[in-house]
């Protein structure tokens, strides 16, 4: 059956996952411009998420950031729908949803679909047709207000150079089958197996093809239908995709990822010469995309960037605040970066760490406790990075102390309330970082139990664990497998509760609770 003409192939059928993507949050944007020596937005912001699939990011966002407007457009009925609902049972006062394509958004003369500080498009890009991103970007061209930020997120070359054809095969194959999109989805992945699993042809040949065919293998059938089965999937080359922004006056400002935009820490050192070396600006990030293989980006784009003298760039940097969220422990194998592992200085970790456990600091503050521990500034600013990418440390919201919590409250509360049915919905909202963080199924009802029934010992939470379990029919599961109580699992789970009882008090610090 062919799809609907509103659609213009994107898969409409079956609802697409839900997500959220911290650099998508107004803290981190303006981290990662501030970086970069560019202003960012600041103060109550208007801010657009196009393609806001079913709006739980979007709520999340405004839940964090209360003193801000939101408004997500997405074309799917089913989705606004859904994402109404969840604002409205959440009480959020500062977020409206849209049921319109980009090209009816882009033309609405509707004063509340205009002049927005911020637009995010995440997952939309490269997936949908040529003509659907001129309408996107005439929207920005209409809609983002001068000294506005776009975040957008797309596949792109040359990191899908070999697993491109993955997709047209499973495409082919989901196209001639029955069902909706899921079921498709889900009845090709046999017959690539059968292919990949075979000792010659293309997946002999091509590793990261056949790795791609297995990582299919426990991947979501709603994540597989919307990431593949759209007509006009389509990764971009980097450079095409700034000259396609620029018809919407968009300067490239660098990657929301923050770790990203360092040479040292994105780039292998003996490209480094030759990157930067290239005559422009698309050039060296198309010469930085093949150094790594990169198969996806996630860029921000200013509308009139205002570049900041060395002192101002600095102050900006100086007075942001971050905040302590992630677990503390060196790797022993080293940091995770782009370009593989970063070592860091202990005695700078321990330092920046510890100012933290006792309450949010600025940049500033953090590098005044680093360098008292002998690590150089500009070391600081480096380490800085390698922590937000691991996501022990993040930036705070501006308005932290004084921002409203009510409204991220009331939203965690209906996450949890949904966490004792089903395990949809996997992110609350934290006012101080004017974001969200991603809390696992045990943590979230353990966590629940333990703030309803503050009285219970660590055997108790865990009996009124199962019992929760029980009734809803669910099962703790481990590697695709269900978990039985054995001695093991609840030994296990009785450590769970101490590491809960912290991660409850963490939720409260964040504003994510009272």
């Amino acid at each position: 059956m062919s799809a609907p003409a509103w659609t213009s192939g994107y898969v409409s059928d079956v609802a697409y996952t839900l997500g959220f993507y911290r650099e998508m949050a107004p803290p981190m944007l303006n981290y990662a411009l501030a970086l970069g020596g560019i202003a960012g937005p600041s103060g109550a912001l208007r801010y657009c998420e196009l393609g806001c699939g079913r709006g739980y990011g979007t709520a999340l966002l405004a839940a964090a950031n209360p003193a801000s407007s939101f408004v997500g457009i997405d074309f799917n009925p089913e989705h606004i729908r859904e994402a109404r609902d969840f604002a409205e049972r959440a009480g959020l006062t500062n977020v409206q949803f849209v049921e319109a394509s980009f090209g009816e958004a882009g033309q609405s003369t509707d004063p509340a679909l205009g002049a927005f500080d911020v637009v995010a498009l995440h997952g939309v890009y490269s997936w949908v047709s040529p003509a659907v991103r001129e309408e996107i970007v005439a929207f920005l061209r209409s809609k983002l207000a001068p000294g506005g930020v776009v975040y957008v997120s797309y596949n792109t070359y040359p990191g899908w150079a070999t697993t491109g054809p993955v997709q047209h095969l499973l495409k082919a194959l989901a196209d001639r089958g029955s069902g909706n999109s899921m079921q498709r989805a889900t009845a090709a992945r046999a017959p690539l197996k059968s292919l990949a699993d075979s000792p010659n042809g293309y997946f002999a040949l091509n590793a990261t093809a056949k790795r791609r065919v297995e990582q299919m293998e426990t991947q979501d059938a709603a994540y597989l239908a919307h990431e593949f089965l759209n007509d006009t999937w389509q990764p971009l080359y980097v450079d095409q995709v700034i000259q396609s922004l620029s018809e919407a006056k968009l300067t490239y400002a660098g990657s929301a990822s923050v770790a990203e935009n360092s040479m040292m820490l994105a780039i292998p050192a003996n490209h480094a010469q030759l990157i930067q070396s290239a005559p422009d600006l698309p050039l060296r990030e198309l010469l930085k995309d093949f150094a790594v293989n990169r198969q996806f980006r996630r860029d921000l784009y200013v509308r009139g960037a205002q570049r900041l003298g060395g002192k101002e760039a600095q102050a900006r940097l100086d007075a942001i605040e971050f905040a302590l969220v992630g677990d503390t422990v060196t790797p022993e194998a080293g940091w995770p970066v782009p370009t593989g592992t970063a070592r860091l200085r202990q005695e700078g970790v321990d330092a920046i760490l510890g100012r933290l456990r006792d309450g949010p600091a600025t940049h500033l503050e953090l590098q005044n406790a680093a360098t008292a521990a002998g690590v150089s500034a500009g070391d600081v600013t480096s380490m800085m990075m390698v922590l937000v990418h691991n996501n022990v440390v993040v930036p705070c919201s501006a308005d932290a102390a004084t921002a409203d919590r009510g409204p991220a409250q009331r939203l965690n509360e209906v996450v949890l309330d949904i966490t004792t049915t089903a395990d949809t919905h996997r992110y609350l909202a934290a006012t101080a970082l004017g974001s969200a963080i991603a809390v696992g199924y045990p943590d979230r009802l353990i966590g629940t139990i333990i703030r309803r029934e503050p009285g219970l010992d660590d055997a108790g939470v865990v009996g009124q664990l199962k019992a929760v379990l029980e009734q809803s029919g669910r099962h703790l599961m481990r590697d695709g497998k269900r978990l039985d109580y054995d001695d093991a699992t609840l030994a296990e789970l009785t450590r769970s509760v101490a590491r809960a009882r912290d991660n409850v008090a963490l939720w409260q610090r964040l504003g994510a609770f009272a």
